[in-house]
């Protein structure tokens, strides 16, 4: 994981996701769905707790061909400077050179406006060569406007590499009916987690 200037160092086990279990049982059809939406800017993974949120993108990002990243999400990266520190330590755990200047940003005293860190962080993503998938796990606990704000700019003109997953009990605030009207979005929600009886 990248260096990083902030007071408190960043947590190296937000970034594991978590192990499939020997007994999980797979998702095929789920899975399917996913890698068929892949190209869609924004994968949206939206129900109550149990239902099997993280074990799902866990087990797209292990089956996947494409390179993936985590980041589990918690009450302290309602920060912008902290989310967004995440959020590029994640990205450079696979493309160690990507977004240089959004990082440079990040360490500056006051952080530029969000408008900024967007367009920069946009355009540097943009540059990446590969498709990656990038999981934001637990984004229900974020409450902050200015990182909602953040992921509805980079979703607004998404860069084409990144395919960005949100695992969430409640719907985060961003445009979902606008995605979803330009065909922007996936979405995996209760009645599709849910096992039928047998």
């Amino acid at each position: 994981m990248p260096a990083n200037n902030l007071a408190v160092p960043l947590l190296r086990t937000k970034f594991h996701r978590p192990p499939i279990d020997a007994n999980h049982i797979h998702r095929p059809s789920l899975l399917e769905r996913l890698n068929h939406h892949r190209h869609r800017p924004l994968t949206l993974i939206s129900a109550a707790a149990g239902y099997g949120k993280s074990t799902l993108a866990s087990d797209w990002l292990e089956s996947v061909d494409v390179p993936g990243a985590w980041v589990t999400l918690d009450e302290n990266d309602n920060d912008p400077r902290y989310f967004l520190a995440y959020f590029l330590a994640a990205v450079q755990s696979i493309f160690p050179d990507a977004a240089r200047k959004t990082h440079t940003l990040l360490k500056a005293s006051n952080l530029p406006p969000v408008a900024t860190l967007a367009r920069t962080l946009i355009n540097e993503l943009d540059q990446i060569e590969e498709e990656f998938i990038l999981v934001l796990d637990d984004y229900h606990t974020i409450s902050d406007k200015t990182v909602h704000g953040l992921i509805a700019k980079l979703l607004q003109h998404p860069p084409a590499p990144l395919s960005l997953v949100l695992s969430s009990r409640v719907d985060p605030p961003l445009p979902l009916a606008r995605f979803r009207a330009r065909g922007q979005m996936v979405e995996i929600r209760v009645r599709d987690l849910r096992f039928s009886p047998v």
